[in-house]
């Protein structure tokens, strides 16, 4: 009889045990989603269109960093001189594209770090950068 009231409690703490941790989890998973969330928002601060970036600063950020992935494509990046390509680039739009470079972007051709792996950039500094590299490419973004 002891044995049968013995185990009884053990199954029943051994249930409650299991179903408040139960609980905690699906809190815990319920929060990171929520910080998920608040971290993948991209936000566009600044904008320089090509026509009225400073493409001399841009030569600058581009020789300082950009230059490592798109004189070697690593990455899948595109070739400064790969015309093709940017062009193909910039028919997703001026604000696409910058925003694509400030924030980071997967896609069909590889990876784009953000600001280009080097979070020291400003906003402008990458616009000017984008610019540069359309520029240099022939290629005229909207």
């Amino acid at each position: 009889m002891k044995r049968i009231g013995l185990l009884s409690a053990v199954a029943i703490s051994a249930s409650m045990f299991f179903v408040s941790c139960g609980g905690e989890e699906t809190a815990k998973t319920e929060v990171k989603e929520e910080v998920k969330i608040e971290e993948v928002a991209p936000v566009v601060k600044e904008e320089v269109a090509v026509a009225t970036a400073d493409l001399t600063n841009g030569e600058e950020v581009y020789n300082k960093s950009c230059f490592a992935c798109h004189n070697t494509a690593a990455g899948g990046a595109a070739l400064l001189d790969d015309k093709d390509r940017w062009v193909a680039t910039a028919a997703k739009g001026l604000e696409t594209v910058n925003n694509n470079a400030l924030i980071g972007y997967t896609g069909e051709f590889g990876i784009m770090l953000p600001k280009g792996g080097n979070a020291a950039f400003t906003d402008v500094e990458v616009t000017n950068a984008v610019a540069y590299m359309l520029d240099k490419a022939g290629v005229v973004a909207n």
